[in-house]
């Protein structure tokens, strides 16, 4: 990953987007140091915690959680829920055991959970169930930013819905900042205030929900739009599908110039040799590509 820079206003949700391996998961971890930067730096709050000790990035855990993908393997198969969440107070230093018990079952009402599941463990739970304990304990220390690497891919088509409102109700309540990594941008359309396209670890575009869907710009966003089912059959089975050929590349061998121009049915000799920059085409609209009138 280059040159990445994040500006997550107050309860807004940044939506990060690609095909899989393009560096949103490893992007999000390494945002709160599960996984350790090679090279840069990671700038969190206006502070650089890249080389902060455990103890030193203590407060930031607590400001920033995270939900997983897999709601069965991210929890402990041998601890009940409630001492999962009041274990995420005792580490933050949060209220005595009583006040932290309160909390628990206020977090578990809160998700959708009732009091009876405070005793019980994780194998006795579906598979949304667990991913609201997933939730319930990233809500734990109270954060102000919640990353959710991609918390509805592994579940029924059904319950992502469910999941998807749950942490709109959540943001409403609480004014939380999301940064939401999904592949489907179908299903969390209506979550997102902005969404961040990513390819090969570069970001490719950035804009505003609503102007991304309308207004897309480079190739690789126009084919992930494009490939969007319609629900009314008619309209699906006449609509124009961008199609991309090619194969992609390794990202520890990228092609030189813009990482997509070996796919990219526009692609122009300057795209083989020089790699665009991300810039702003139109007022809060961002692309790397040639085509849209960088220097």
């Amino acid at each position: 990953m280059k040159n990445i820079d994040l500006t997550i206003p107050d309860g807004q949700c940044v939506l990060l987007c690609g095909r899989s391996g393009c560096g949103k998961s490893t992007l999000g971890r390494t945002l709160i140091r599960l996984l350790e930067p090679t090279s840069g730096k990671i700038t969190l709050f206006d502070q650089d915690i890249t080389h902060l000790s455990k103890k030193e990035m203590l407060p930031f855990r607590r400001d920033v959680q995270i939900v997983f993908q897999d709601p069965y393997t991210s929890l402990n198969p041998r601890q009940r829920v409630g001492d999962m969440l009041m274990e995420v107070l005792a580490i933050h230093h949060i209220g005595d055991k009583n006040e932290r018990m309160a909390r628990a079952l206020d977090i578990m009402a809160q998700v959708g959970l009732r009091p009876e599941h405070f005793y019980r463990y994780p194998h006795e739970f579906s598979g949304g169930q667990r991913q609201r304990i997933g939730i319930a304990r990233a809500l734990s220390s109270n954060p102000s930013l919640i990353i959710c690497d991609e918390p509805i891919s592994a579940l029924d088509v059904s319950i992502q819905a469910q999941i998807i409102n749950l942490l709109e109700q959540i943001q409403a309540e609480m004014g939380i900042s999301y940064i939401f990594i999904a592949h489907d941008l179908a299903v969390v359309k209506h979550i997102s205030d902005r969404i961040l396209v990513m390819y090969l670890g570069r970001v490719m575009e950035i804009a505003p929900c609503e102007e991304l869907y309308e207004h897309s710009l480079h190739p690789y966003t126009q084919a992930l739009l494009s490939a969007i089912p319609v629900a009314d059959p008619e309209i699906e089975e006449n609509r124009e599908v961008t199609t991309v050929q090619g194969e992609v590349p390794s990202i520890l061998k990228r092609p030189s110039g813009c990482p997509f121009h070996n796919r990219c049915p526009q692609c122009t000799e300057r795209c083989k040799q020089e790699t665009p920059q991300l810039h702003e085409a139109f007022p809060g609209h961002f692309v790397a590509c040639h085509l849209y009138g960088q220097e």
